[in-house]
């Protein structure tokens, strides 16, 4: 592995994925097994349908057998069905360029998902975490504004993690900031 950002499991088959960020792939531990499998990428980085560039964060959707992945260097998030040879962009910039619009990210970071299936990403360079309800991908802004940086309590200065809590309170690591956000529920 090189630099392994994520880990999350997947709790039908208690396999254990783990992004495996300059390698440019997702890798599979299935239960009890010493060795993994490529599952996403590593066909080198870069922005084509067969490659993934720094993934960053991942999750797996069990009903659809498909990863949603946070690709870092090509400012998207794409999904890849699990056996497939090739992705589709979720959201974000096709051609990997960053940007800041609802359906366009710049440098995401993570994702996490809460019980309803949303999901929660740190959008790195635009300063703020995008919310993207169930298979939607065109986002809101839940915490920070977009392209300002700042450390007064409503601004974010290059959020790097994100976690939800039961209440569906926010938890952001504030990385510019040195500190831990908290956002009440929504």
């Amino acid at each position: 592995m090189s630099n392994p950002e994520d880990i999350f499991r997947d709790e039908k088959s208690e396999a254990l994925y783990i992004t495996d960020t300059y390698n440019h792939r997702i890798m599979r531990y299935l239960r009890n097994a010493s060795a993994g499998t490529v599952v996403a990428g590593g066909n080198n980085g870069g922005n084509s349908n067969i490659q993934l560039s720094t993934p960053t964060g991942a999750r797996f959707s069990v009903s659809t057998d498909t990863l949603l992945i946070v690709n870092f260097a090509t400012n998207n998030m794409v999904q890849w069905k699990i056996g497939d040879l090739n992705r589709t962009v979720f959201t974000g910039n096709i051609n990997g360029a960053a940007g800041s619009t609802s359906t366009q990210l710049s440098g995401p970071s993570c994702l996490v998902t809460d019980p309803m299936g949303n999901l929660y990403v740190a959008d790195r360079y635009n300063h703020r975490i995008q919310f993207f309800l169930l298979d939607q991908p065109n986002g809101t802004t839940i915490a920070g504004k977009t392209g300002i940086s700042g450390s007064n309590s409503t601004l974010l200065s290059g959020p790097s993690d994100v976690a939800v809590d039961t209440q569906l309170n926010l938890y952001v690591a504030d990385y510019g900031n040195h500190r831990i956000q908290k956002f009440l529920r929504y």
